[in-house]
């Protein structure tokens, strides 16, 4: 994890021009590097990226956009589809999947080629999924991977690496980077410092008429704890509770309530079967596979999924998914 949070800390550099604000295109833990214009057989280059995974991995639309190109039935360099947007730029999938699932018999026909609905002309949006990675074509010796191309709308292309070292840092979560960015609820909330309290800032407050405890913002305002658990992914005891009068309480202003501190703990809600982590701000992130789940919390990841009522659902809000694993 150490590794991977000092990569997402890399500058892109200057020369890196022609970024493209895209999804991740693969869902699932992939390696790749910057393998682009590197030579090939009868003096070719390479033009585009390869990111190595394993066969099924699900592939997913960079863009919104539509499918402008498709290779049904199988081409003799395997299955590719081509997306377009709305400013003419094309983003190119190669070695698409060609096998029934746990075989090399390239039999494995359409539909374990490319997810159910999509043809040519098919519209498609962020994050959808397109397709499925394979070895189709001449990808057979280097094993399963996506050959990813993006290109201009002149029909030049561009080094589509720094598009997906960008696309990888919004995909990802690394909860141990969540948790440093939100060391308090100030933090985690983005509270202005005003002048003007009736509670000390980052400290928690109660009365002896209720049982329940308010963080006291440096905006001013308290934020009510909704529930123990998300009062424990903030909290170790009850120590540093200051227990005060119900008229001081009143005169604070009430700000909210308090949201789990980013990176502890995954939640799903109860009529939501999606399993969210939760970014600062109270942003929800949906956990999209399994995989990506464990290789953020462990194996046992989903003992650390805590059920959200729906009606504190109002405090939160939906981000975008995580789409690679750690």
């Amino acid at each position: 994890m150490v590794l991977i949070l000092l990569v997402s800390l890399l500058p892109i550099p200057t020369e890196a021009t022609n970024i493209r604000d895209i999804e991740f295109p693969v869902s699932g833990q992939v390696t790749h590097r910057n393998d682009y214009g590197e030579p090939r057989s009868g003096g070719r280059s390479h033009e585009g990226n390869d990111l190595m995974g394993e066969k099924m991995m699900p592939l997913l639309a960079a863009v919104d956009g539509w499918v402008s190109y498709i290779t049904i039935p199988e081409a003799s360099w395997g299955y590719g589809l081509v997306l377009r947007d709305a400013d003419g730029w094309e983003y190119w999938y190669l070695h698409i999947n060609n096998d029934t699932p746990g075989t090399d018999d390239g039999n494995g026909g359409l539909e374990n080629a490319f997810a159910p609905g999509i043809r040519c002309g098919s519209r498609v949006t962020r994050g959808q999924h397109v397709a499925y990675m394979g070895d189709s074509g001449n990808a057979e010796a280097a094993g399963p991977h996506l050959h990813f191309e993006i290109h201009r709308p002149d029909g030049s292309t561009i080094d589509p690496y720094w598009s997906l070292l960008n696309a990888r840092r919004s995909s990802a979560f690394d909860p141990a980077a969540e948790l440093q960015l939100a060391r308090s609820i100030n933090d985690d909330r983005d509270l202005p410092d005003v002048r003007l309290r009736y509670c000390l800032s980052d400290s928690l407050i109660t009365t002896p008429e209720t049982d329940a405890v308010y963080y006291c913002g440096a905006d001013g305002r308290r934020y009510v704890f909704p529930n123990r658990r998300i009062y424990d992914s903030w909290y170790d005891d009850f120590d540093s509770v200051i227990t005060i009068t119900a008229t001081e309480l009143a005169a604070v202003p009430i700000g909210g309530a308090v949201t789990y501190r980013p990176g502890e703990r995954l939640v799903k809600l109860t009529t939501d079967p999606k399993v969210y982590a939760v970014s600062r701000g109270g942003v929800l992130r949906w956990v999209t596979t399994p995989e990506i789940a464990a290789s953020m919390y462990g194996d046992d990841w989903a003992r650390q999924v805590d059920d959200l009522p729906d009606a504190y659902f109002a405090s939160y809000t939906i981000g975008d998914p995580i789409t690679v694993a750690l």
